[in-house]
């Protein structure tokens, strides 16, 4: 199995979204020339989603998108058709948690799809886009948070990025203990990222708090193929909500409340109820699909990465809302 590091440089930004979508997201720029200048999250323009007027909820979301950007270097965040195509995975990603807690997602300079090619600047690459997200994050917790519970929430890049960053950052924020949970999904949360930091912890249940949510899902036999789990990843399984390192029990198909899948867009939902079954297996999660003709489409037929949210939409969903209430009412 691959070390974490040459994963990350290789394939983070591999399709987080179905292929028909590329029409959307091939146009960004480069946006290189001032890759070390931070960007200014007191100015509303660059923040993909902000609640309007009033909160709705007492609860809010800190959520980092996937890869929408498939050219090379970083992600022009000041181009309207990049804030476009960002918008996508707000709609089949974040959408999980419009019920439930008020939506804070910032535009970061993530890296290229082609990025990931140039290894002679991958690595500033990689800073500057968890450079963004740290600010975006901390300026949300000093000017938007207001005291609130919050979840942190990510697919993909958007969670390797946020693994890498609270591996460094939590534990120092002052915000830990009003942290409902993290969902890492579609990236590993690792052993080792454990051991790096022991205010990380996984998700013993469905109602347990304070902790970390991963998984990434697949067909038996090709989690050696897959970019996205790491050595000693520990797992989440979303019909159960236990993670673990080893081997897990098998949950069968009628657990899935509901997989959601949309138009190309991000329209157009369409649930589809008792879809998969899930089990922790070799660090991944094995899911057999009722109907895989409607799954994204992807470089190797059997990963799931583009549908983790959607495999388990609306378990996801009704999971939300269960940690809050079991935040609340311990507090």
């Amino acid at each position: 199995m691959k070390t974490k590091l040459s994963k990350k440089k290789m394939c983070i930004a591999l399709l987080c979204i179905p292929l028909v979508m590329l029409s959307l997201v091939g146009c960004g720029e480069k946006a290189n020339q001032n890759e070390m200048d931070h960007v200014d999250y007191a100015q509303k323009s660059n923040w993909l989603a902000l609640p309007e007027g009033e909160n709705v909820h007492n609860v809010d979301v800190f959520y980092v998108y996937p890869t929408v950007y498939q050219g090379d270097g970083l992600q022009d965040i000041t181009d309207p058709e990049q804030f476009e195509a960002s918008q996508v995975p707000l709609k089949t990603q974040a959408s999980v948690f419009a019920d439930s807690a008020n939506i804070y997602a910032p535009m970061y300079r993530q890296v290229g799809k082609d990025g990931f090619n140039n290894t002679e600047n991958l690595e500033t690459f990689l800073q500057v886009a968890e450079e963004d997200v740290k600010d975006a994050f901390l300026y949300y917790l000093e000017n938007y948070n207001n005291g609130k519970p919050f979840i942190i929430a990510g697919h993909s890049q958007g969670s390797s990025t946020l693994i890498s960053l609270l591996t460094k950052l939590w534990g120092t924020t002052g915000a830990e203990d009003r942290m409902i949970a993290t969902y890492i999904i579609g990236f590993s949360v690792t052993e080792s990222d454990i051991e790096a930091n022991p205010k990380i912890r996984m998700c013993e249940n469905p109602i347990d708090t304070g902790c970390f949510i991963s998984y990434n899902s697949l067909k038996d036999g090709l989690q050696s193929e897959s970019v996205q789990i790491l050595e000693g990843a520990i797992v989440t399984n979303p019909l159960s909500w236990e993670s673990s390192q080893e081997d897990g029990v098998f949950v069968p198909a009628s657990e899935n409340k509901g997989a959601v899948f949309f138009s190309a867009d991000g329209y157009d939902p369409i649930v589809y109820k008792n879809f998969t079954s899930a089990q922790i297996k070799d660090h991944g999660l094995v899911c057999e699909p009722a109907d895989p003709s409607v799954l994204s489409s992807y470089p190797i037929e059997g990963i799931y990465h583009p549908d983790d949210y959607s495999l388990f939409y609306e378990n996801i969903k009704e999971n939300i809302a269960t940690r809050i209430n079991a935040f609340l009412n311990k507090k």
